[in-house]
This record gives structure tokens, C-alpha cells and sequence, in this order.
């Protein structure tokens, strides 16, 4: 009896196991990963975001939009009057400070405004107001609770066809979004029950299951057609929903005796999607959303370099869409091993390649650390990684950092960004997710070995986490220290420490 239920609960939790880990596979890649590489300017160079043209001898701090934003604070410096009095001023109702006289030599400035992240941008050279700059921090959001739920469909004959199927719903990324993308930007936090031979199974509520009888010893019916998932804000969405499907009798072989789901991973085929604009206002926005529209009908041959027995590669195409990105598929590779992935037939895209450890945790800091390159999809791409870099220290107001070696001779070492964010744990279930709420970004040019933080006298409250991110992008090409800047990266590598 103990063995059957033991059966039981392995196999029906298999639908949502296969949703959730994928989008958490794509979210440990894609969030350092999908950097997207930018359009080139026509002086060759990366423009990496919507941006307020500089003015000499201004300061001027606007969104990524290059909206001004008034009354933020811009402070010169490591604290209020030091290295000169007057180093901490606000911005005008255009969003403009005046360069100060006694700005004279190399310093980290820090800008805070209602409604954005801090951020601080190391080195900063009072040379630079012969040509002004403009400083651009990330907005935050506060978080609403909007739902947006329906049916997935387009599905062909589902009866005894000895394969699961699944649909996936969830929110296009935009590019200046994947360095900072979370789990729960991809998975809900919600579940759903469903109750199968007396069992209770929980599934992630952005699952839809259509109803289907499979064969395992004896006949199984899964059914769960409602899929929920949840938006931060009221706008306009690009939501894509993706059907993904997997031989039911052998992955239930391979988790019965006791594989974990990297090990099934490739027994998985991502077969299409739909992306559709979504116009969200209300609490609630009901849709069905076909699963059929773009078929992923192109392959793309992907081959692994040589690396350490500890680690493993995971693949993953992504589509581009009205500048909006989503992946196809995802696979995993060990050492010098090729694979093959889907994506849609003449549609611009990426490749990524990630380079983490195979008993990496699913969350906390060693879910942080990975190595990353990224390219376009209609070139072959040769997956040379960095090293991952060593954990963040944290001493007094400093960040000391452990670089990786640039090994790499196709790209230059153009950026560090540290990020400090507030982590709340979620209960989704059985299962415990994180919440990461930026509190603090700080840039530096190159590769950084240690950040010397400004003091702003905030008093830090509750579990808080350091990530940092080493930034490469391809010989000849320039990134601006921006949010945004993920667009003009090629390689990437990435570890986090909690305070």
C-alpha cells in the first residue's frame, strides 16, 4: 500500500514538476542569460536603451524611457559634505543638476528618487562634464495582484497518445528585464489542487493540463484546463502560452526510480506557442489562449565545450517578438556533448548557454551562480565560458569581489553590477519560493575587485542578498552602465552572497 502511494504521488505531481522546472531552468539561464545584443548605432557602438541626449556640464537623471525625473537626490561622494561641501544636491523640475565647481576628481555618484532603486555608479569623473551624462536608475513596482486566467487550447487528439501534455502561461520579457528576472516573474506563486485516486496534487496556477487518459499499468486521467497567472500592474501584457509534452510511461519510469528532473529534462519537446496582447485593468481578465500559432519547426544544433565533471550546460532558445522575448525550448548537455533544440522558422532569437553546477540549489545564493554566453540564433555559436566568479564578501560598507579570469578573446570586460535585494520567502504549496524586491543597484566600468558603498544612513531590515554580475561584450563594442545594459552583453558570469 505504502509503495502505491508513493506510485501516486510521483506520478501526478509530474505535470507540474515539468511546467515549474522548466520556466525555473529558463529562469536561471534566461535571467543572466537572454541578454539580448542590442541594434548597432551607426557609430558602431551599442545603444542599449531609450535615452535624454547629455548636456555639457549637466547631470541630467531620467528613466529608461528618457523621461526627466524631478527632485531626485544626487549625492557626490561617500557621504553628505565629504570630499566637499554641497555634494549633495536635487535635480530640477527637468530632472538637471549643474556640475558643482568642486567636483575635481574621481568619485562614486548616487541617485535616489521616489519610485526608483537606488543606484550608484562608481568612478564617476568630474571630467565628464565637458559632455555631460545622463544617470538612469530602474523604477520599482509596487506589486498589485491582477489575474488573468483561462483556457489553453488547440491541443490534437490527447487520448492514450502515450505522450503528457502541458501548456505554460506566462509573461513575454523585455530585454532590460532578464538580469533582474525572478521565479516568480515566470511561475506563480499560486496552486491549484487537483485530486486523482484520492491524492491531492499541487501544480503552479500558470499550468494548463487538458483532460487526457494515459496508460501506466492502468488508465490515468489528467485534467487540470484553467490556467492562472498573476501581473504586478495594470497595462498591457504580451502573455505567451507554450505547449510542452513528454513520453508519460518513460519519464515516469525515470522518476520512480528515484531520477530527479534535470535527469528527464530531454525526454521534453516544446512544440508551439501563441502570443497574444493582453489589456489588463481589472482584478480579473478572462481568456482562452490557443497553444497552435507558431509552430517550433526550426532546429537549432547546439554543441557543449569541455568542462568539469560538476557542472552541467543547459541550452535555450529564445524567440524575439515585437521586441519582446519568450523561450522554445531547453535542454540539458554534460561535457562536450550536442543536442538539438526547436524555435520558430524564420523568427529572430537567441541561444544561450549556461554554465552552472549540477547540484546547484533551486534557490537561495548558490541558485545565483552561473556562467552565461549569449548569441544570435542565425549564427553558430562557440559556448566559451568564464569561470564562475568567486562569492561577494561583505565587509563593513565595502563589497569585496573575486572576479573571473577574462579568458575570453573575443570580448572585453565592460561592467560590474551588484545588486542588493530584500528576499521574502513565499509558500506556493509544499513548495518555497523567493521574492527578491531590489533595494540598492550599483554599476562600476570593468571588472571591479572591491565597491566602496556610500553611506546614506538606511537602516536594513530582514533577509537581504548581494548578487553581482560581471559583464562581457564583443571587441569593439561599447555598453552603457544602464539598466538596460544586459542587451549588449555576450558572456556573463554570476554569484551572490546573503548579508
Amino acid at each position: 500500500m505504502s509503495t502505491s502511494l508513493n506510485f501516486s504521488q510521483r506520478l501526478y505531481s509530474l505535470p507540474g514538476t515539468v511546467a515549474s522546472a522548466f520556466l525555473g531552468l529558463l529562469l536561471t539561464s534566461a535571467c543572466s542569460q537572454e541578454p539580448q545584443l542590442g541594434q548597432l548605432s551607426p557609430m558602431g557602438g551599442f545603444q542599449t536603451s531609450a535615452m535624454m541626449s547629455p548636456v555639457p556640464g549637466q547631470i541630467i537623471v531620467a528613466d529608461v524611457a528618457g523621461n526627466a525625473i524631478p527632485n531626485a537626490t544626487v549625492l557626490i561622494g561617500l557621504r553628505e559634505n565629504v570630499p566637499f561641501p554641497g555634494n549633495l544636491l536635487k535635480s530640477d523640475a527637468n530632472g538637471v543638476v549643474s556640475f558643482p565647481k568642486e567636483w575635481t576628481d574621481s568619485q562614486p555618484v548616487t541617485v535616489e528618487a521616489s519610485g526608483f532603486v537606488r543606484t550608484t555608479w562608481m568612478s564617476q569623473s568630474a571630467t565628464i562634464s565637458a559632455n555631460g551624462i545622463v544617470f538612469t536608475p530602474r523604477r520599482k513596482i509596487a506589486p498589485q495582484r491582477l489575474e488573468f486566467k483561462g483556457k489553453t487550447t488547440g491541443y490534437a487528439n490527447l487520448t492514450k497518445d502515450k505522450w503528457a501534455d502541458v501548456g505554460v502561461v506566462f509573461p513575454a520579457l523585455r530585454r532590460d528585464q532578464l538580469a533582474t528576472l525572478q521565479v516568480t516573474d515566470l511561475i506563480s506563486p499560486e496552486i491549484d489542487s487537483m485530486t486523482i485516486l484520492g491524492q491531492t496534487i499541487e501544480i503552479p496556477s500558470n499550468i494548463s493540463i487538458p483532460k487526457q487518459d494515459e496508460r501506466y499499468y492502468f488508465t490515468v486521467t489528467l485534467e487540470k484546463p484553467i490556467f492562472r497567472t498573476y501581473l504586478k500592474e495594470p497595462r498591457s501584457w504580451k502573455m505567451v502560452a507554450t505547449h510542452a509534452r513528454f513520453p508519460f510511461e518513460a519519464v515516469v519510469d525515470e522518476m520512480r526510480a528515484g531520477k530527479s528532473f534535470f535527469d528527464v529534462l530531454n525526454y521534453i519537446e516544446f512544440k508551439s506557442s501563441s502570443v497574444a496582447d493582453i489589456s489588463v485593468s481589472k482584478p480579473t481578465t478572462s481568456r482562452d489562449m490557443s497553444v497552435t500559432d507558431t509552430k517550433f519547426d526550426s532546429a537549432l544544433d547546439v554543441a557543449a565545450p569541455k568542462f568539469a565533471a560538476k557542472y552541467t550546460m543547459l541550452a535555450v532558445s529564445v524567440a524575439e517578438n515585437s521586441g519582446m522575448l519568450y523561450p522554445t525550448d531547453v535542454k540539458m548537455l554534460t561535457s562536450g556533448q550536442a543536442r538539438r533544440l526547436v524555435a520558430p522558422k524564420g523568427v529572430a532569437g537567441f541561444l544561450v548557454g549556461a554554465l552552472r553546477e549540477t547540484k546547484a540549489p533551486t534557490a537561495g545564493v548558490g541558485a545565483d551562480a552561473l556562467s552565461a554566453v549569449i548569441s544570435s540564433n542565425n549564427v553558430t555559436t562557440n559556448f566559451e565560458f568564464l569561470n564562475l566568479p568567486g562569492v561577494p564578501k561583505i565587509k563593513g560598507s565595502t563589497l569585496v569581489l573575486d572576479p573571473p579570469a577574462a579568458t575570453v578573446t573575443t570580448m572585453t570586460a565592460v561592467a560590474t553590477y551588484a545588486t542588493l535585494n530584500k528576499i521574502d520567502k513565499i509558500s506556493a504549496g509544499a513548495t518555497q519560493l523567493e521574492s527578491k524586491s531590489p533595494v540598492w543597484d550599483v554599476y562600476s566600468s570593468g571588472w571591479a575587485t572591491m565597491m566602496d558603498l556610500p553611506d546614506l544612513s538606511v537602516k536594513i531590515a530582514g533577509a537581504h542578498r548581494w548578487e553581482v554580475l560581471f559583464g562581457g561584450a564583443p571587441n569593439g563594442t561599447t555598453v552603457r552602465l544602464a539598466p538596460s545594459m544586459i542587451e549588449g552583453l555576450s558572456h556573463i558570469s554570476k554569484s551572490a552572497a546573503d548579508l
